[in-house]
């Protein structure tokens, strides 16, 4: 729980909570990817990075693929730094974590899909069908958003 009279100590807390959170989420994904799309870390490393590069990633090598798990790594400690700063100011994010952190889950689906993935070099909605929708969309409901809200739930304490 962080306490008001040790600032330090109270810092720490919140970086454990980021990174705990972003580094969970983003692992989970990235095989949760891995299964519902049937590829290797290879091809999800490399689907990731043609966020920068476009249809060449494809062919890319190691850098490539390094790029890619960066990038997936950091969007996410990026939305752990969200939610768990958001949560400092508004405490009932940690409070009802079961619920908040599935719907924060879907703001990351809404933001990827209509936001950052147009914007990138793939300049396209790309939104899966059938099973593979949902299966897409209740991994970033439970196994990024939740998981982001259970840490900063368990490290940051409900007040």
């Amino acid at each position: 729980m962080v306490s008001s009279t040790d600032g330090d100590g109270a810092r720490r807390n919140v970086l454990g909570a980021i990174l705990a959170g972003g580094f969970m989420a983003a692992t989970f994904d990235f095989f949760a990817a891995m299964l519902i799309y049937g590829g290797t870390a290879s091809g999800v490393a490399k689907a990731i990075a043609r966020g920068w590069y476009g249809d060449g990633a494809k062919a890319g090598g190691t850098t490539i693929e390094v790029v890619g798990m960066a990038s997936h790594w950091g969007i996410l400690l990026i939305a752990s730094t969200i939610f768990v700063l958001t949560s400092l100011r508004f405490p009932v994010l940690r409070r009802q974590a079961g619920i908040t952190g599935p719907l924060f889950g879907v703001c990351i689906y809404i933001v990827m899909h209509f936001v950052i993935v147009p914007l990138s070099a793939v300049h396209k909605i790309s939104n899966p069908h059938g099973i593979q929708f949902v299966e897409e969309f209740a991994g970033h409901m439970f196994v990024i958003g939740l998981p982001i809200a259970l840490w900063a739930r368990a490290i940051l304490g409900k007040d």
